[in-house]
């Protein structure tokens, strides 16, 4: 009977740890999605910028700010960009298989 409470202690003392290091494995995977995503972003944005400034003889730091959330999900229902590239992809395989292990 010893033994069935000391494997229950270990399996509550191991289960957060395994937690914890699938949440870090999942910070990391969003992390490099993000980090790619940006790379395709920054020039798309920098370009939107630029015309802002030309077409509506804003400032830059108004264009900026108006265009600080360029290629995410939009009110008006435009989808993010680039969630399509590996690296994204990768975190979604990986969150869905944490959501819903075989």
């Amino acid at each position: 009977m010893k033994n069935i409470g000391l494997c229950g202690s270990l399996l509550l003392i191991l289960l957060p740890m395994t937690v914890l290091a699938a949440d870090d494995e999942q910070s990391q995977l969003d992390a490099a999605c993000e980090a790619a995503r940006e790379v395709q972003l920054a020039p798309l944005r920098q370009a939107q910028i630029a015309e802002c400034q030309t077409l509506w003889d804003k400032s830059e730091a108004e264009c900026q700010h108006f265009y600080r959330d360029f290629g995410d999900r939009t009110a008006a229902g435009r989808l993010a960009m680039f969630y399509d590239l590996p690296e994204c992809e990768k975190a979604f395989e990986f969150r869905t298989r944490q959501r819903r292990p075989d």
